[in-house]
């Protein structure tokens, strides 16, 4: 019986002398014109690899990149387009793209000393190999999955928007956790689309601007929940514990916080306020109060509509959890 002969990346585990220094030229000449520069430290040059195989890049960057590749001279090409992908990947009719799979077997082959009469790749080294190439490719694909975990359990890269979480707030402090005390979405345009809008957003405005110390006023088109980043912000760190359901009575939408995930959100956003390195205990406690005095100066106009829902013992409870919440969480950052 005849045993397939082993290979790693498309190239046989027995190599001769002659042809393992012909392919470490080869993939060094190649990585140059690829990276532009000479191969140089093997972990800062697989990460240089995701600049054409990051699986979350713009395909205009790609575009872009790829673009700007040189030809490979023929002889080149046809040297390595025999072992086929993934050691070198057809860019063009006349342009081959290396990667990590090209980096990888270059420092495997570089590990074996020259002037030998073969080279045998050891089946612990192709297993590294591979595994290594596979982790990498493992890490980018997952990285907009762990990116979105992170955001809802509040570890992200980046701290809320503190519009939206305002936005949060002052759903929390008009009660509006469940559908009979929820706030209609409505079109921003329609008169009483920017009534509802106006106050939920009075109180989200006046927390946003002192916990960012911020006075600038956001363009029209954000101030509004149906449509607003705002609100998209806060729904894409929240998820489903920030509900929006069919409004049938006013074709539009219901927004609000079911009661059971309260006490959840109220703790996500006392770690997610937490990691503003600059944020009080204190400041935090007077941008809540200006929440809630510019929202009860707007008040009037969810009255109007049949959703003013807020108590004020309800509302000094809030007020208590999100700053324990707060404090707990910017100890244990410590």
């Amino acid at each position: 019986m005849i045993m397939p002969v082993r290979r790693v990346f498309g190239i046989p585990a027995i190599l001769t002398g002659g042809e393992c220094v012909t392919l470490i030229r080869d993939l060094t000449q190649l990585w140059h014109l690829t990276y532009g520069a000479a191969p140089g430290e093997l972990e800062a040059d697989l990460a240089l690899c995701k600049r054409f195989f990051d699986p979350l890049a713009r395909g205009h960057s790609l575009r872009d990149r790829l673009g700007k590749l040189p030809d490979t001279p023929a002889d080149l090409l046809r040297r390595i387009s025999q072992h086929g992908e993934p050691l070198g990947v057809q860019a063009g009719d006349r342009v081959l793209l290396v990667g990590i799979e090209a980096r990888l077997t270059l420092a495997l082959l570089e590990k074996y000393p020259v002037g030998e009469d073969h080279v045998v790749i050891t089946p612990s080294d192709v297993a590294t190999a591979e595994g290594t190439a596979m982790q990498i490719y493992r890490t980018w694909s997952m990285a907009r999955l762990n990116q979105v975990v992170a955001l809802r359990r509040g570890q992200g890269s980046e701290v809320m928007q503190a519009i939206s979480v305002g936005i949060v707030i002052a759903l929390l402090v008009n009660r509006s956790d469940t559908e009979d005390r929820a706030v209609a979405k409505s079109d921003h345009w329609t008169v009483d689309g920017e009534q509802v809008d106006s106050a939920i957003f009075s109180g989200a405005e006046a927390f946003a601007a002192a916990v960012s110390r911020s006075r600038s006023s956001r363009a029209a088109g954000e101030q509004r929940l149906k449509g607003g980043y705002a609100l998209s912000e806060a729904r894409r760190r929240l998820a489903d514990r920030l509900m929006v359901t069919p409004d049938s009575k006013n074709n539009g939408e219901l927004l609000y916080i079911p009661s059971p995930q309260r006490q959840y959100v109220i703790a996500f956003l006392g770690r997610d306020l937490a990691r503003r390195p600059r944020l009080t205990e204190s400041a935090l406690a007077s941008a809540f109060d200006l929440l809630v005095s510019a929202y009860r100066g707007a008040a009037g106009q969810l009255a109007h509509r049949g959703m003013i829902f807020e108590r004020s013992t309800d509302t000094r409870s809030l007020k208590e959890d999100l700053l324990r919440e707060f404090t707990e969480a910017r100890h244990s950052f410590e």
